[in-house]
């Protein structure tokens, strides 16, 4: 593995993959095993950087288990033969324990990684065919790039007037940093709950508001509906501590008076925040530094090919929680590591390679290229 400053960057790459999470470590492990030369993966900070920013007391939402051995692959893991759960010790990690889990996966299968690149955008080169890959370390050319960034670095709080007066959710290191006795969330998914939860155990009184009521969602798909974690931890703790949740709140604004923070909803009413309300408002798209390369739908989703390949610029890819077919988000790692090996078979035929050593991700689950199988009958209880 490469780490900043261990080597210069190449002026040529097959692939360049931007991002060292999940998705983007995950994918380039499955290249790796397709023998594809020249694959980098380029990371503006450390590996597993998303997970280093998370709130000190956050944790992954789904389980992790050593369940490997009985044919079934860690719900956290990136690959098939590796399990955090066992190599963490630990069924929820928090976010550095997860990055150090990709670390070691780095080191293990041996990737090209280079932290400390910081990628400004890309270009196609037109009839020369590829990219031109900006970064802070000169160009390079890549004959794919492979977009893996997450979009945990990029907090959604456009359209909301007054949002500069909160505090966004993904800007908290931990929540001993709320001082004041009565704290607001605005967001009631994932997000809002965690925080209503993590701040409610430091002793303060929390009012969470939402436009819905995603705590009572019947949702089969644990991308629109809050994870069992998260329910289960909101029962136990609203018990025990003081977390109200009031629904059918449409916050429009923030506006700063004399007496503090007025939170306003389109109905009239109205609640007064003395420090910084947390927006748990959610996360835009993590493509905004190659968005003019890339159509999106009315939510702002990217749009892809059956192979997840931008719809406006063929060569650049998708891998991670932005990944969506069908109104069905690949949002979870269990979902969007699915999808790895579809990237690298289309890759790879185009290279002419290859594509058997695929079949033990198809074994493994993690193949997804039939889509009819995203349905919301597969629960029936």
């Amino acid at each position: 593995m490469n780490v900043a400053g261990a080597v210069e960057l190449p002026a040529h790459m097959r692939v360049a993959i931007i991002g060292a999470g999940p998705a983007g470590l995950g994918v380039a492990r499955v290249l790796g095993d397709l023998a594809i030369p020249d694959v980098w993966v380029l990371e503006r900070g450390r590996i597993g950087q998303s997970f280093h920013d998370w709130p000190a007391e956050t944790r992954l939402l789904t389980p992790s288990f050593p369940s490997n051995v009985f044919g079934v692959t860690d719900l956290n893991a990136i690959s098939f033969d590796s399990s955090p759960g066992w190599s963490l010790k630990t069924e929820h990690p928090n976010g550095p324990a997860y990055a150090l889990y990709l670390e070691h996966a780095a080191h293990v299968y041996g990737l090209n990684v280079r932290c400390g690149v910081d990628v400004a955008g890309i270009a196609p080169r037109g009839a020369e065919g590829g990219f031109t890959v900006s970064t802070d370390q000169g160009d390079v050319v890549a004959d794919y790039v492979i977009w893996a960034c997450g979009h945990f670095g990029a907090p959604a709080t456009d359209g909301l007037p007054g949002a500069e007066l909160g505090r966004h959710y993904g800007s908290f290191k931990t929540w001993n940093e709320i001082q004041e006795d009565v704290a607001y969330v605005i967001g009631g998914y994932e997000s809002g709950i965690d925080a209503a939860i993590g701040i409610a155990q430091k002793g303060k009184e929390v009012i969470v508001l939402d436009r819905g009521a995603p705590w009572l969602d019947d949702d089969k798909d644990p991308s629109r509906s809050l994870s069992p974690y998260t329910q289960q931890r909101l029962d136990v703790f609203s018990q025990c501590l003081s977390i109200k949740l009031i629904p059918d709140v449409d916050v429009v604004a923030l506006e700063r008076q004399e007496d503090g923070i007025h939170i306003l909803a389109g109905d009239g009413r109205s609640w007064l925040s003395d420090g910084a309300p947390v927006l748990a408002t959610g996360f835009g798209s993590g493509t905004g530094r190659v968005a003019e390369f890339f159509e999106y739908d009315n939510s702002g989703i990217p749009l892809l090919t059956g192979t997840d390949e931008s719809t406006a610029q063929p060569g650049l890819f998708l891998v991670g929680p932005e990944v969506s077919h069908q109104g069905h988000l690949f949002c979870f790692i269990y979902k969007f590591r699915q999808r790895f090996a579809v990237v690298a078979a289309t890759i790879a035929e185009r290279m002419g390679v290859d594509t058997t050593p695929l079949e033990i991700y198809e074994a493994n689950g993690m193949y997804l290229d039939d889509l009819a199988c995203c349905d919301d009958d597969k629960c029936l209880c």
